[in-house]
């Protein structure tokens, strides 16, 4: 039984506009609450949801009514983000856009000037062209994201959740492909407690200079080792989870304007936060960072236990017990370093070099990875194999968390339906 929901396949038909096929004559396929379905937007998202294997499985005139529906449903939404009076900012679309096209850039090893000219090549449009068809999904994305947030919010199923999910479907779970069973030992360079403190103890005397009256973005401009020292401190409005746990914390303790009374320790050093605005979805807030920065001592002796971890361990269970003892990875340490099974196309890229060469059981030399010491052990390697809750709990326990997510989205849209006016047109 297929568990891809309704809900999966209407993202498809949102995100298939950008590469929409042309098609000389148009009209009115429907109007939903005052917006219009267009033939090419319904003949465009046909033709590809054609070639998915849910669409190939079903006649023409399904395939047809299916596509008909996903899209009544999207301009449903459309109308459920006009009510909810969901506003997305131009900047945080703005900025999107170009993550992605960084993103897009690196992933083909090339910089954004050959990349605009394969945009014009392939697609025969100018890069402002697809710059504003990329903002307009993303825009549409952030407002789908923005509703989903609102009434739905973010599911925890239960173990039990987990389980009957997995026996209902585990026969249509994909399995992976050319995978990888890793175990990590992650080692940062940290500084010794004399630089701790002293760099805290600065922290307070710049703490009390706020207190006689000195400007915040004064003391910010002259003193945080930050990228926004230059703006007094301002980092903008940032969503919950998006900043360092200690100083989201810290924030939540703040009113408008104020400051903490004593300094905040984050995974950089020490940080004085400041409150400078709220709204519904974020805070807006400045800081002013002073940094704890290790000693040429401090490497060395990191760089002399990773170097005899590497050389020393022999054994899963003496790499389990190194991990436990000197892994600073909080999600895999308490586990033996454990990190579970990987495709290879899916890993991050920093970590597909280290263990290319490796041979089951064998463990890598320290490689540096943004600044922390790792250490990599291949536990197993598969071509194929299928998931299991043993082994990979965590990725069902996602999979039954969208699955109930859709179901609850689903059962509203079913219910915005009746909400508004739909006036179907096309009779072919």
């Amino acid at each position: 039984m297929k568990f891809l929901s309704r809900i999966s396949l209407l993202m498809f038909v949102m995100v298939s506009a950008l590469m929409a096929e042309p098609v000389l004559m148009d009209g009115v396929a429907a109007v939903v609450d005052g917006k219009p379905i267009m033939r090419s937007e319904f003949l465009s998202n046909l033709y590809r949801f054609q070639e998915t294997p849910e669409g190939s499985a079903m006649t023409e005139q399904q395939q047809k009514e299916y596509v008909l529906d996903q899209l009544i449903e999207e301009k449903v939404l459309l109308s459920r983000i006009d009510r909810d009076s969901i506003v997305v900012s131009e900047s945080e679309v703005e900025q999107r856009v170009n993550a992605h096209l960084q993103q897009l850039a690196a992933s083909q090893n090339t910089n954004l000037a050959t990349l605009e000219k394969a945009i014009r090549a392939q697609l025969g449009i100018s890069m402002a062209q697809y710059r504003d068809q990329l903002a307009k999904q993303i825009r549409g994305h952030i407002e789908m994201m923005r509703v989903r947030q609102r009434h739905v919010g973010a599911i925890s199923p239960t173990k039990k959740e987990v389980d009957n999910f997995y026996k209902e479907y585990k026969d249509s779970i994909p399995p992976q492909y050319n995978c990888v069973l890793l175990s990590l030992i992650q080692l940062p360079i940290t500084p010794d407690s004399m630089i701790i403190d002293s760099v805290r103890a600065f922290a307070e005397k710049l703490i009390d200079s706020l207190n006689l009256g000195i400007s915040y973005e004064l003391v910010a401009k002259n003193h945080s080792q930050d990228s926004s020292a230059e703006k007094g401190g301002d980092l903008g409005y940032y969503k919950r989870g998006q900043l360092d746990p200690a100083f989201e914390r810290a924030l939540d303790g703040l009113k408008n304007g104020q400051y903490v009374s004593a300094p905040v320790k984050t995974s950089l050093g020490w940080n004085i936060p400041r409150v400078l605005g709220r709204k519904e979805d974020g805070v807006r807030s400045a800081q002013i960072l002073l940094k704890t920065i290790p000693t040429a001592a401090d490497t060395a002796a990191v760089v002399a236990r990773a170097d005899s971890l590497s050389k020393n361990i022999k054994t899963s269970e003496e790499f389990a017990d190194a991990a436990r003892k000197f892994s600073d990875d909080k999600s895999s340490n308490f586990a033996g370093g454990r990190l579970g099974w990987f495709q290879k196309n899916e890993m991050a890229q920093a970590y597909i070099e280290p263990v290319a060469d490796l041979k089951v059981g064998e463990v890598s030399e320290p490689v540096m990875i943004d600044g922390v010491y790792h250490i990599f052990r291949l536990d197993d390697a598969r071509q194929i194999r299928d998931l299991t809750l043993e082994e990979d709990y965590g990725k069902i326990e996602q999979m039954t968390a969208n699955y109930l997510e859709n179901k609850k989205l689903e059962a509203l849209i079913k219910k915005w339906r009746k909400e508004v006016l739909i006036d179907i047109r096309m009779t072919e």
